[in-house]
C-alpha cells in the first residue's frame, strides 16, 4: 500500500572522524581479523543500516513516537510499519590502518592466550558523506519530528555520536560539517517535479524548529592535560629495518604522527580500577592460563562490568554483553611526520641514517634505544637478546579525552555515585603517577605528570547537586572536588563495598 507523503526534509553533509572509524563487513581478510566493510564495488563503506542504527540508538528505541519514525515489528502481534528515515550508503576514499590489540592477564602481567587480535580502521579525519531523507509519518506530530532531528543533527555537530565498534575505546567519534537541509514539499505539481531534481527550500536547524526535547541523557566530561616524563609509545606490530621496536603512528590529516589508542588507555585505567576493588573485596586474581579463566578474571570484579563493559556471550539462546559507560578517545601526539618521512625512519639499515632521518622529520629528541638481556649463569650479554627501541622523547601531546555516560539506561542509579568515586580514585592514581602508560612501563617508560584535569558535564543537577562545572584539578588535586563533592563521594563509595562484602560473606 502506497505511503501518502505530503512532505519531506533532505540532510547532506559529511561526517569527519575525529577518530578511527570501524565497521566490519563479512568475508575473509587474511591481512587482518577483523575488516572492514566493502561494496559491490570493492570500496570501503559505512552501510546505511549501520549509520541508521547509531542515530536511533541515539534518539532512543523505546517510545512509540520514535518507533512511529524509524519503523518497528511486533513479532507477538506481528503489526508494525517501515521506517520514515531512509539513510544512505556511504562509500569512503581512505587508506585503511591496522590496528592490534592483546588482553593482558591479570595474574602474569603477560598477554593471555586466545586473545590476540587486530583490527582494520579508517584513520581520524575520513570523510563519510551523509544523506538521509525523513519522510513525513501523516499520523504523526511533524513538528515533534522536526524537533527530534534538530537535537539529533545538533549531537552530531557537537561531536556527540560515535559509530561503528569499539566506541568506547577510542574509535567512531564523528563531527557533522557542511550540512544543508532542504524541505521538500510533496502536495503540489511543482513541489514534486523539484524533488525529482533534487531541489526544495533551503532551511536552517534554528529555522527547522524551535521546538525543545528533554532527552536524560547525563554525562561527565574529563580533559587530562599531560606530558611524558619517560618516553610514552604504544609498540608498532611492524619492526624498523635498523631499529627493532617502532612506535605506533596513525594518520592525522595531512600525516602521520604517534598515538596512544583509546583501548591502551583504557586498559592502564580498567587494571589500577580492578586492583582496587580486589583490595577493598580481598578478592584474589584467579590463576591459570586457559581462555576462562581469563573470561572469569574480567567479569569477576563488580562495577568494573558498569564501568568499562563485558564482553557478549550467548545464554540460553541470547546474546549478554553490556558496552561500558567509561569511553576513552585516541591520544595524538603534537607533531606531524610525512609518510615519506616516516619511510625513511622506518627503511633506514644504520644508525647514521636513521639519525638523520629523525632530524629530517623534526624528531631531534627521539632516539634509537639499545637493551639487552642478562645471562644469569655468566653475567654477560645473553646470545640472542639484543634489540633497540625507537624511543619518543620531547614529544607533547594532545589531552587525554574520557567520557562519562551517566544515562540510566546504560548505568544504574544506584552504582553512579559509586562509579563516579572510583573514578575519582583512579584519576588520583593517574595524578600521582602511579598509572604509566602504554609500552615498556615495567622498563623505565610510560611516566607521566599531570598538569590538570577538566571536568565538565551536562545533566548532574541530581547527581551531583554541588559539582560546579567548569571544574580545574591544578596538577589532578581531587581534593578540589570540594569537601561537599568528596563526601558525597565517600559515603557512596563506603556503603557500596560494605554492600558488597556482606553478599560476599
Amino acid at each position: 500500500m502506497a505511503r501518502n507523503i505530503k512532505s519531506r526534509l533532505k540532510v547532506k553533509g559529511h561526517l569527519v572522524a575525529i577518530s578511527p572509524i570501524h565497521v566490519g563487513g563479512i568475508g575473509g581478510n587474511a591481512q587482518t581479523d577483523m575488516a572492514l566493510a566493502l561494496n559491490g564495488k570493492g570500496e570501503y563503506y559505512i552501510p546505511g543500516t549501520s549509520l541508521a542504527g547509531a542515530l536511533r540508538e541515539w534518539m532512543g528505541s523505546e517510545s512509540q513516537f520514535i518507533n512511529a519514525l524509524w519503523g518497528y515489528q511486533d513479532a507477538k502481534s506481528d503489526r508494525g510499519h517501515a521506517s520514515f528515515v531512509l539513510v544512505e550508503d556511504a562509500p569512503i576514499q581512505a587508506k585503511a590502518e591496522i590496528r592490534d590489540g592483546v588482553g593482558i592477564d591479570r595474574y602474569y602481567g603477560t598477554a593471555a592466550e586466545h586473545f590476540k587480535f587486530d583490527r582494520a580502521i579508517l584513520p581520524r579525519g575520513s570523510r563519510i558523506p551523509l544523506e538521509i531523507t525523513i519522510e513525513q509519518n501523516p499520523h504523526k506530530d511533524w513538528e515533534r519530528a522536526k524537533a527530534e532531528w534538530v537535537e539529533l543533527l545538533t549531537a552530531l555537530q557537537n561531536k556527540e555520536i560515535r559509530l561503528g565498534a569499539a566506541k568506547t575505546r577510542g574509535l567512531g567519534l564523528v563531527k557533522l560539517e557542511n550540512l544543508k537541509i532542504l524541505d521538500q514539499n510533496l502536495s503540489t505539481r511543482q513541489g514534486i517535479l523539484n524533488t525529482l531534481r533534487d531541489k526544495g527550500t533551503g532551511t536552517t536547524l534554528g529555522a527547522l524548529s524551535n521546538q525543545p526535547v528533554t532527552r536524560n541523557n547525563p554525562k561527565l566530561y574529563i580533559e587530562i592535560q599531560w606530558q611524558p616524563i619517560s618516553p610514552v609509545m604504544v609498540k608498532a606490530e611492524a619492526d624498523g629495518i635498523a631499529v627493532d621496536s617502532l612506535p605506533l603512528v596513525s594518520a592525522n590529516g595531512s600525516g602521520l604522527t604517534f598515538v596512544l589508542p583509546g583501548s591502551s588507555i583504557k586498559g592502564a585505567l580498567r587494571t589500577q580500577a580492578e586492583r582496587i576493588m580486589r583490595t577493598v573485596l580481598d578478592q584474589p586474581v584467579p590463576n591459570g592460563k586457559s581462555k576462562q579463566n581469563f573470561s572469569n578474571q574480567l567479569e569477576q570484579v563488580e562495577l568494573i562490568r558498569e564501568l568499562f563493559g563485558a564482553s557478549a556471550k550467548i545464554k540460553d539462546k541470547e546474546q549478554h554483553g553490556r558496552i561500558g559507560a567509561l569511553a576513552v578517545d585516541d591520544c595524538y601526539a603534537i607533531v606531524n611526520i610525512s609518510e615519506n618521512q616516516w619511510q625513511d625512519i622506518t627503511s633506514a639499515e644504520k644508525e647514521l641514517p636513521l639519525r638523520n632521518a629523525l632530524d629530517q622529520a623534526g624528531l631531534n629528541n627521539t632516539q634509537q634505544a639499545f637493551h639487552v638481556a642478562i645471562d644469569r649463569w655468566t653475567g654477560g650479554a645473553a646470545d640472542g637478546f639484543l634489540y633497540s627501541t625507537l624511543e619518543p622523547m620531547g614529544v607533547n601531546w594532545e589531552p587525554i579525552q574520557l567520557t562519562l555516560d551517566l544515562n540510566p539506561e546504560r548505568l544504574p542509579v544506584k552504582d553512579q555515585l559509586p562509579i563516579v568515586a572510583l573514578l575519582s580514585l583512579m584519576l588520583r592514581d593517574l595524578s600521582t603517577g602511579k598509572i604509566p602508560l602504554g609500552y615498556g612501563v615495567n622498563r623505565g617508560m610510560g611516566a607521566i605528570v599531570i598538569n590538570n584535569i577538566k571536568l565538565t558535564g551536562s545533566g548532574l543537577d541530581t547527581l551531583l547537586p554541588s559539582l560546579n562545572f567548569p571544574l580545574d584539578l591544578q596538577g589532578g588535586n581531587t581534593a578540589d572536588l570540594g569537601q561537599e563533592v568528596l563526601q558525597q563521594l565517600t559515603s557512596a563509595w563506603q556503603a557500596k563495598i560494605i554492600q558488597l562484602q556482606q553478599e560476599a560473606n
